[in-house]
This record gives C-alpha cells, structure tokens and sequence, in this order.
C-alpha cells in the first residue's frame, strides 16, 4: 500500500450528538477451573466472568456430634407412620403405659433364645404381639397409645440392658413403639443384635450416628471439587467432633481445614480428597457428652489460628483473643480445638502457614475469606459450663442483662450459666451456645489481615464465622430455643431434622445456603456500557452471588450525564411477578427454533435433546414449583428469573405506533442474557405505561438446547448461554419484513440467530414463534462473541458474521480449522452468500477473528462496501462484502516493540476520511484478556498477561490497487520514541507519568505527509501504575475529534475484583495529547486512574452544558461504580472561524 499524503488536519469546529453503539464492552470471563476443551495450544475462554475470578474459597467446618445420645435409634423406613401398628389385642386398660412414661429395650435370654422385652419401672414385659408363651415366657403385655409420646432407650448398648443406659433417652410415638416392639417385619426372631432385627419390610433400623455418618457422606460427595489438579480448589473443608475425654471438654479436630482437592484420594498437608474425608465421618463413634458452647468457642479461636493478639468485640474495644475465649472447663485454658496428633490444644497459638503440622496452618489467609460452621446436634448442650467465669463471653448477647435479667434463673447471675426461667436444661448445662455464636459473627477473628480498600467502601469486610444448626433428634430438639437462636445470631440458620430423609435434606440446604451467602459475600455486580434514548439509560447488570441479572431504566442528569437514581423500573423485579403459563394474562411468551421453522418454548412443540425435558423446559420458563434446596431431586433454587447478564450490550429499537389520531415512540430494549433467552422488553418509563419494563416476549435459541438441563442442576456452576450483543437495523427489500436483529451467543455456543422484529407486539406465542427467521452455524464457526454486522450495500441488504474464538478440534461445532473467515448471509434466510477465508490459524494456534467494524457512514442510508476486523495473531483486516472476488486485505500486522503479535480483542472502530472516500481510518487496541492464562502471576500464564499493548490509528487507503500488509509500523528502534514520531510507516506517541496531577500526558508529534497513521505504546513493567494493562474495549471517537478508550490492569491478587483501570483521550488525528484551542500548547491529560476495578469500554454522551455540546464519557466499573468523566475537545480559539476540518465522518443519531 502506498502512504497517502495527509493534508493539515484540523479537528471539527462542529459539535454533534454522538450516537451510542452497539458492541462488546469488554470480557470480563475467568476461572481457570472451567476452560474449554481446545486444541494443544489454542486460546482458553472461561466459564466464570473474570472480574469475579479472585474470589477465595470459603471455609466448611463440620461439628457432628459424637455424644453417647447418638445411640438412640431414629424412626424412619420401613416403619411407616400412616400406618396403625396398635396390636389388636392384649392392649387396652392398663396393658397400655401412660403418655410421656419412660421405657427401656431389654434384651433377655428365653429357653436359651434372645428376645425382646420393655422394661417399664424395674419390671420386664412383653408387647402385646409377642404372644407365644414358648417364646417370650409369661411376662404381662404392654403396649402404647398410638398418638401419645414416650421417652424411649432402643438400643441395648451392652446387648442386655438392665438398667437406662447413661445417655439421655429419645422421645418416640406410642405407634412407632408398637411397631418397634412388636412382631411386624422383625423376620426370625430371635434378636440376634441389639436393636430390631428385620426381614421381610428390607430396610434397617439405623443409629442417629449411623444416619448422621451415612447423610454427611452423601453431602460430602455433593460438595464441589476442582474439575482438574491445576485448578483451584472451591471449598475448604474442616471435621471436628466433641472431645470424649476429661468429661467431654471442648472440642476435637478430626480434620484440619484444607482445600477439597480434584483428587479423591488426597491427604496432604493442604490437600483433602473426599474419600479421606469421608473415612473421617465413618469413624464417629458415639460417646460422651454435648459440650456445644465449648466446642464452638473452641472452632473460633482455631479459624483464627495464626493471631494471638487483641481482637474488637461488641462489648470490648480491644481485647486478647485468648482471654475472651478463655474456658473453665476441667482446667482453665484457652479456646482451641484439640489436635489427636500432638495430644493437646497448642495449634492455635503456634500458627504459622509454613508449619509442617495441618492443624497449625490458619485457615483464614485473605481479607475477604468467609468461614462457616456447621453444627449437626441430636441434644442439648450438657457438661458445657466452661464459660462460668468468662464476663466477657458467658452472656456475650447480653439476653441476661439489665432489663433482660429478669428472664433469667437468678437475674442472670453469672452461677447460673445464662439460663432461662422456664427453659429445659440437661445436666450440667448452660445457654452460652447463642453467646459463642454471636461472638463469632460480630468479630473480626483475623484483625491482622485488614480490608485494603478506602474507608468509604462500605460494609466492611472481615473475617468472622456464621453458625449453621440442624437439630438432628425428636421434636424435643427441632424446637429447642437455644439452638434457634444459636443460628439466628450466629448469621446462620437453623433446621430441625427427625430422620434421615430430612437430616440429608438438612445438609444440602445448609450448604447451599452457606454458598449463597458466600456468593453473596463475594459478588461483584459488574455493570456494561449504559444505552441511551434521549436522556433515558438501560443499565445492564449481573451479580455473581447467585448468578442473576437485572436492566434498569435511568433518568440521566443533562448537564453531566449521571444516573438519577433510584432506578425507575427493574426488569429483574418485574419478571418475578410473570406466570410461566403463557395462557394467563401474565404469561410469558416465548419461542425457540425447531431447525426449521419458530415453535413455542413448550414440551412437545420441537424436537429436545434428551436433557431436555418438559421439567426443565418448564424452569426455564420460569416455573419454580420444582425448585428446592432440600429434596434430592429438586431444582436449582434462584433468587430472581432474569439470568445475568455480562458481556452482551442492551440494544435499544425505537416503534411509532398510533392510537387515538396521536403517535407514541415506543422504545424496545432487546437484552441477551445467560438464562438462555433474548428477552424483549418495554422501554417507556411512563407510569401510566402498564407494561413499562415487562418483558414483551422471549427467544430461546436452538443452539443452547443441549445445555439449557445445567441451569436446573442444584449444583449449577456458571456458564454463557446467550451471551453477545445483537444487532438491529431498519431494511428494505425484504417483503414485509422491515426490522432485523440477529446475535450470537459469545461462549455460550457456535451460532448465530435471526428474528424479524417489524413488530415489537406479540399476542400469543405463535406470534412470536413467527418471529424466528434462521440459524446458522458451520462446522467453522466458534464461539459467536461478535456483534453481527447488518449492512445496506449497493447489492442489497447483507449480513456479515465472523469465526469468532475456539474455531477447533473441540469447539462448538465440532472440528474446525481454526482459520479466520467471514461469512456474507442472506438476511431473508440465512443462506450463504460468500465466504471469506483469510488463510491464518491453526487448531493449535487459532486466529480467533471474533469482531468486525463497519465505517461511520456519511448518511444513514450509505451502501457499505469495505468491514474491518482484527485477530488474535495481530492481523487487521479488510473485507470487500460487494465484490466477493476480492480475496481479504491484510491491512497491518501489529507486534510489539519485541517483534511478538499483539491479539486484538477488540471491536475496532472505523470512519471514512473525510474528502477522501476511499481512505479510512482504523482505530485498534491491543490486549487479550479472555482467561487465567492472560493475568500475569497466574499459574500457567502465557506471554501475553504481560505483553506490551498498543492502541493503533492507521489509515487505510482502498484505491490502492495491489495493498501490501503494513509490517515496519515502528520506529527503527521500536521500544523508544524519539521527538518527532521515529521513521516508521507510523508516527508513535508516548506516555510520561506527571506526579503532581497522578495522570499522564501524551506526546504531540505531528503526522508527517507520509505517515501512515501513529501508534502509542502502553508504559513498559517498570512502570507499576499500567504495567500489563491491555485494552479490551471498543475505543470511541467524540465528533470533535477525540478518541476516549479505557486500559485494563488484571491481577490476580485474591479478593481484588479483577483489577484497576485507566481512561486515556488521545487526538484522534495523531494520537497525541488533545489541545484544548486549535493551535495552542496547552493540552489535556491523556490518562485517568479509574479505581481498583476492572473498567468497561467508553460510552460517549453530550450533555446540555453550552452550545458546543459538552461530551461526557460514561463507564462502569466492575465494583459497579458509575464513572462520569468530561472529555477534552480541542474548541475553536475565540472569535476564530472554523478552518479547520474533520479527521472522519461519522453518522449522527
């Protein structure tokens, strides 16, 4: 390509309206843990948005109880309480024992055979079924009232029980005694164990700590491990039990908290596998008391191992960790769980995080790490007295304090161990379990490690511990006060459980929840780009806590382009209120692809892959009669309908309709999300609208079918689903299709769709089924991240679609080449049109052309001829969408100052010369950041996490009649650029840091009258502040004259929410710093320190500050802060006339 001269260029004197795009903000996607399976060395992309990607893994501490309680036997199959198990004879009048009398199983030997008998009051009887003489001798009958309820010991722990056994009884139905004592299911008699035998019924008659073993088991195995050994763990996972000796003091760790490893055999010092884990629960055995105060005192000071000095409490400014959680007990010691291995209490003290001993190694190591203790009880607290002495701990909530006291034995005097008047208490039992609780919640147990962020960042993290209860016993112990309130404030919450049904339905909802809150904990509710109408905004949202999504409408303030807040409807809220029954008034209407033609999104209207079934069709939909945390087989419970929302843009369609001889403009906001729909929803904000945020109608694209079965999976973890921006256009010559929207998917498969939007209205789902145009996909075709390009061209109307990413061996449409290629489709059908192939990628190194830009059109009605897009490999190119014989023009190849390709993952943005038709400038910037291999000090991270990134200005001239690829782009010596520009076929800029502002400045050198364009690199890695910053952002031009972008610095420093980011604004005629008159010397800064989050690509708004039409640059951060920052236009000195002219033109909205 020959250089083209460049005349003076002057930047407009004219200020217009910049009109919003429609394209990709930025990838926010990570965890290492959930990469796609590609070729050797082809570019992962993660399932998990990467802004929430540093999150730690949350601490699972496990307390099951271990008392000699656990031996009771828990009523549950094949005892069957519907039925009537009353004997029908020998069982009235006295033969029937009182309500609430206590029983005991005695085993008795009778001619030489073991029988069953109940001990009542010293005496030995028969149940009223065991009537043979021969068998059980001539003892009395004895039976039970079917609805009463009797404390019961069922199980002969010495085999012969002649007195109560030393562990508290069990409360048990008068039926479920009948059935117990008596004949039914007990097979061959005699009893050859010491519980009930059974036979024919199946079944067996288990232990509460043989269901507790078993039910934790199962929950083990539900636990999620890291799906390869490289990845990251998701959970660390801790057992403790309570110590058996010196009269059950505290507790005892069974298992040091460690990271839940990929590897089910592991047992390392920092590694569990579950099968170690679950060799740990399976030996419990049952013995001794419940100290459950103790023992929670006990896990806090061990979650907190590693700090021994003071701490912050709600009653004490400062104390010593120690003597707050100081005990009594046998003897005076200080809190911490015992340790088997060394025979003491000492690893709390001792913490180091290189000590050789697992259970001295703290288990908090981050400063937004969350921890979690789960109680699994059948009692109540009893010898746990060992807070008698503890002012500071013994009635920490203070519910036996002042007004309080009086409901307290004693006024609350410290002897009488926190209990209440009127409560039941086992021996030697205290109410000082809610007090630990509560202590655990409120302080900050790792003080050392404090929250970095500015104060004014509000909740402050710490890193304190919620309490979860589950009353594993008889109703006794499902209502007990103690433990209810345990849970309620210990931040947790507290189940009751009878029997093994419900104790495994107990454990899930715990966890579950637990995951919730610490989802929540850690959420990062990234917003995009914000899409305006007039001065309405539609703020898209996501949040990673439970992975839904939400987009609000803003009024916007004119004069500085800020959101007026509160939002005036949520999408998110008003969805909740719909029926998934499309028949109701507020029915859902939504539509899906059969590969032929649209059909209802209802079972039985399209051929399904085989997970998809009508239940699943049916939560799609919305229906959440399925959802359940507890049963086996339920659903995945979600907060809120609207799945979240990440990487795809709003995009926004205005209608005209007419009513009443008067004409209405109706915005519809077309929004992609990851529930697996495109969602149609009103824009009005009027509140006589009734409809205003609704969703109007939904489009569920055949592509993401066979994955739809995940988002029901109780284990759910992320994934993409409709995930791209789509695009829209008026057209014509179309028949009676008039509106276009076509989208992809981004990761979340290899297709694009297509509806005919000429109406925004459905009435039923076969008006949105009518809606549904095609779909393509090509064996070729990756993961559809970029925005489809429909475009006029002087043949007709067109739409063009590129390869996008992990085009592969693997990828979503089976094996492709990995080669960059567009395609050219009919908009009527989807047919093929052309197919441009540029002849570089790989399977091992794939191209990944994933955007591609059209030119600014001069008129919105221009023909389009030439797209733009950039690769992976650094390749820009060229596409002629009218003369498909013209094979793809390699515009540049972009390399860092190294030499090594700089990936493009970014939209460019493209505008036509102005007085020169058949050059065009091409704005590109640099950087990849699409997984855990991109962020520098990642394991396995590549070259590019800390490559140098560039932001590009070529032109490029389409008359030329043989082009060749731009390549000596740089200064002779690439890493320096001198006073001037250098001598390359760009002219660079550069960046210097000004320590007074704490911004950069830019260089100004002027474009020579043969330059080519210009080019700025990023500061090297001695510069701290942008050292491997990346742009990943579509960048913007303002109509005077200035090119707005943001920089992105990734880290993956735990607990950080991705990174920081900068907002640059070069001149976009040379990419220098931007004058602020025509002509002068005084300039604007060049770049801006955003924040400590990741930032989303410039969106350009004019306020109604004066006449020139200031322009304002709006941008969300991935802490969902709301940058308004004002952008430097170059004016006009005064009085002067506008000589100057435009760099590009650009269509005006």
């Amino acid at each position: 390509m020959n250089r083209p001269t460049l005349c003076r260029r002057r930047l407009p004197g004219h200020h217009t309206l910049v009109a919003w795009t429609h394209h990709l903000a930025f990838m926010l996607m990570g965890s290492a843990s959930l990469l796609f399976s590609l070729g050797a060395s082809a570019q992962a992309i993660n399932d998990v948005p990467m802004a929430v990607k540093n999150n730690v893994p949350p601490n699972f501490m496990f307390l099951i109880d271990n008392s000699g309680s656990m031996t009771n036997i828990v009523p549950t199959a094949p005892y069957d309480a519907s039925v009537n198990y009353t004997p029908t004879s020998n069982c009235s009048g006295n033969q029937v024992l009182g309500a609430g009398a206590g029983v005991v199983i005695q085993i008795a030997t009778v001619s030489g055979v073991r029988r069953s008998f109940i001990r009542y009051n010293g005496t030995n009887y028969r149940h009223s079924t065991q009537t043979s003489t021969s068998t059980f001798g001539n003892n009395a009958f004895r039976c039970f009232s079917r609805n009463a309820e009797y404390d019961a010991h069922l199980l002969a722990s010495n085999n012969n029980n002649t007195q109560p056994p030393n562990f508290l009884p069990s409360r048990y139905t008068g039926n479920y005694l009948n059935w117990y004592f008596g004949t039914t299911c007990s097979g061959t008699l005699p009893w050859s164990d010491s519980k009930k035998p059974l036979g024919s019924c199946g079944g067996a008659v288990q232990t509460r700590m043989e269901i507790a073993i078993s039910s934790s088991k199962k929950m083990v195995d539900t636990l999620p491990t890291p799906p390869s050994a490289s990845a990251d763990t998701a959970t660390r996972v801790g057992l403790s039990t309570y110590f058996s000796g010196n009269n059950g003091d505290g507790g005892t760790l069974l298992v040091p908290l460690k990271n839940l490893s990929f590897n089910d055999s592991d047992n390392t010092i920092t590694n569990i596998g579950r099968t170690p884990l679950k060799n740990a629960i399976d030996a419990l055995t049952p013995e001794g008391n419940t100290p459950l105060a103790e023992s929670l005192a006990d896990i806090g000071r061990y979650l907190a191992t590693g700090y021994n000095g003071n701490i912050a409490t709600a009653n004490q400014s400062s104390i010593n960790i120690d003597t707050f959680f100081r005990q009594g007990g046998s003897s005076s010691r200080s809190s911490c769980l015992y340790w088997p291995s060394t025979g003491n209490r000492n690893a709390c003290s001792n913490g180091s995080l290189t000590s050789n001993n697992a259970a001295e190694r703290p288990p908090i190591t981050e400063w937004c790490q969350r921890s979690y203790v789960f109680v699994v009880t059948d009692g109540r607290s009893n010898q746990d007295l060992a807070f008698s002495g503890n002012q500071y701990l013994r009635d920490y909530d203070r519910d036996c304090s002042g007004a309080l006291a009086s409901n307290c034995v004693n006024n609350g005097a410290s002897g009488s161990y926190d209990r209440k008047i009127n409560r039941e208490y086992e021996g030697a039992g205290s109410d000082y379990f809610d007090d630990v609780a509560k202590a655990l919640f409120d302080i900050d147990l790792r003080p050392d490690i404090t929250d970095p962020r500015p104060a004014s960042v509000q909740p402050r993290k710490k890193n304190n511990a919620r309490t979860y209860v589950i009353g594993f016993a008889d109703s006794q112990v499902q209502d007990d006060p103690l433990l209810i309130s345990t849970a309620n404030q210990g931040g947790g919450k507290f189940i009751g459980a009878a029997d093994d049904v419900a104790l495994e339905g107990a454990l899930r909802e715990v966890v579950t929840d637990a995951f919730r809150q610490d989802a929540a904990s850690a959420a990062v509710a990234v917003a995009n780009p914000q899409i305006t109408i007039s001065d309405i905004s539609y703020a898209p949202s996501y949040n990673s806590g439970t992975w839904y999504g939400d987009v609000e409408a803003f009024k916007l303030d004119t004069s500085t382009g800020a959101q007026i807040k509160p939002a005036i409807w949520s999408a998110r809220a008003l969805l909740n209120g719909r029926s998934p029954n499309a028949s109701l008034t507020n029915g859902r209407k939504i539509a899906t692809f059969n590969g032929t033609v649209g059909r209802p999104f209802q079972a039985g209207q399209f051929t399904a892959p085989t997970s998809l079934t009508a239940n699943v069709i049916n939560y799609v939909r919305g229906d959440r009669s399925l959802e359940s945390a507890t049963s086996p087989t339920g659903l995945r419970v979600r907060d809120w309908l609207l799945g979240d929302i990440i990487n795809a843009e709003p995009v926004v369609m205005n209608y005209t309709i007419t009513s009443g001889g008067s004409t209405e403009t109706v915005p519809i906001v077309f929004q992609a999300a990851n529930d697996g729909m495109l969602h149609a929803f009103d824009g009005r904000v009027d509140a006589s609208v009734s409809t205003r945020g609704q969703e109007l109608w939904a489009y569920v694209p055949r592509a993401v079918h066979g994955h739809l079965a995940e988002l029901a999976d109780p284990l759910y973890a992320h994934r993409y689903y409709v995930d791209a921006t789509p695009a829209v256009a008026q057209v014509t010559g179309l028949g009676t299709m008039t509106r276009l929207l076509v989208g992809g998917l981004g990761k979340g498969g290899g297709a694009y769709y297509a509806l005919d939007i000429t109406s925004f209205q459905a009435a039923d789902e076969s008006a949105v089924a009518s809606k549904v145009k095609w779909e393509f996909t090509n064996q070729n075709l990756g993961y559809s991240f970029g925005t489809p390009l429909i475009v006029k061209t002087t043949a007709g109307w067109r739409v063009v679609v590129s390869s996008g990413y992990g085009n592969v061996t693997g990828g979503p449409n089976g094996n492709g080449d990995g080669r960059g290629r567009v395609w050219v489709l009919d908009p009527s059908n989807g047919a093929i049109l052309a197919t441009f192939d540029t002849g570089v990628g790989t399977t091992a190194n794939p191209a990944g052309l994933a955007h591609l830009s059209k030119p600014a059109n001069i008129t919105p009605d221009a023909d389009v001829r030439y797209v733009y897009g950039g690769d992976l490999l650094g390749n820009v190119w060229r596409f002629d969408i009218v003369d498909f014989t013209n094979l793809p023009v390699k515009v540049a190849e972009l390399r860092d100052p190294a030499g090594t390709p700089q990936p493009i993952t970014a939209p460019l943005e493209v505008g036509q010369v102005s007085g020169q038709p058949s050059k065009y400038y091409v704005y590109v910037g640099t950087g990849r950041y699409l997984s855990d291999t991109d962020v520098p000090g990642n394991a396995g991270a590549t070259a590019v996490a800390t490559q140098r990134q560039s932001m590009y200005g070529i032109i490029d001239d389409t008359a030329i009649a043989s082009p060749t690829t731009l390549t000596n782009l740089r200064n002779s010596n690439p890493s320096t650029c001198p006073a001037g520009g250098g001598d390359g076929a760009l002219t660079c800029q550069q960046l210097s840091f000004d320590t007074t502002s704490g911004r950069y400045r830019a260089s100004t050198n002027p474009l020579s009258a043969t330059s080519r364009g210009w080019y700025l690199d990023l500061p090297p890695s001695t510069d701290t502040r942008l050292a491997n910053g990346r742009i990943i952002g579509k960048p913007a031009v303002t109509t005077g004259g200035t090119l707005a972008f943001t920089v992105n610095v990734p880290t993956s420093a735990k607990c950080d929410p991705g990174g920081s980011s900068w907002f640059f604004q070069l001149s976009a005629q040379n990419g220098g710093a931007v004058p602020k008159v025509a002509g002068g010397t005084d300039y604007f800064d060049a770049g801006i320190f955003l924040g400590n989050a990741l930032a989303s690509r410039v969106v350009v708004i004019q306020t109604a500050g004066n006449e020139d039409g200031d322009k304002v640059a709006l941008i969300q951060l991935s802490n969902r802060e709301v940058k308004n920052l004002p952008i430097g236009e170059t004016k006009n000195p005064v009085g002067a006339p506008a000589t100057w002219r435009r760099i590009y033109w650009r269509q005006l909205k």
